[in-house]
């Protein structure tokens, strides 16, 4: 890869953002397709892929991902959207399901479609600070978190013993909002951690 090419991929990578608001301009099923390639291909524990992706192009099927979604409302205006359902036979599940969730994301960018990751295996994200974390995950439990994944797996017929780990949206769009990232320097360690 050249020096040129190479740079142009990392300022790629380096500009993916949580997009919300999408064109009404189809995304072609080859890229589709494409983007899930890149999803399989993601790195996974003793290669068990335990991963399965559901594609939903279809607008009313967004629109009820849309309504069982806490904060998804901008769903029902994406192109598309990617499930990632693992099945819990390996205690990787999780981590699998997250790499090929990234590779989704990288991909889709690569094509000049935006996304955001909106909801997954601990549930809907929730701005409301006043649930009190543990570890980073509510202490206790949160009834939207098994509504939500109850009413996905109904809605799209998931088999027994798998887990939604993520679902991204997909779009083409003109958003390009500003990403307030911490510095390298703040983040970056070498050899042992070493407070800043």
């Amino acid at each position: 890869m050249s020096e040129k090419n190479l740079e142009k991929c990392l300022e790629t990578i380096k500009d993916i953002r949580s997009v919300r608001n999408y064109l009404k301009e189809p995304i072609p099923e080859d890229v589709l397709k494409s983007i899930v390639d890149c999803a399989r291909m993601a790195p996974t524990a003793r290669n068990i892929q335990p991963w399965e992706f559901i594609v939903v192009t279809d607008k009313d099927l967004l629109r009820k991902l849309s309504d069982i979604i806490p904060q998804g409302d901008f769903i029902k205006d994406a192109a598309a959207g990617i499930m990632v359902f693992c099945h819990k036979n390996t205690e990787y599940f999780l981590e699998d399901g997250s790499a090929a969730t990234q590779n989704i994301l990288v991909s889709a960018r690569f094509h000049d479609i935006k996304s955001c990751w909106i909801a997954g295996y601990q549930g809907p994200y929730y701005e409301n600070e006043d649930i009190p974390m543990c570890e980073g995950i509510p202490c206790t439990p949160i009834p939207d978190l098994y509504t939500m994944q109850s009413d996905i797996k109904k809605e799209f017929e998931i088999p027994e013993g798998f887990e939604l780990i993520s679902v991204v949206s997909l779009g083409y769009s003109n958003d390009n909002p500003p990403a307030d990232k911490r510095a390298l320097e703040d983040v970056i360690h070498w050899n042992t951690f070493q407070p800043k």
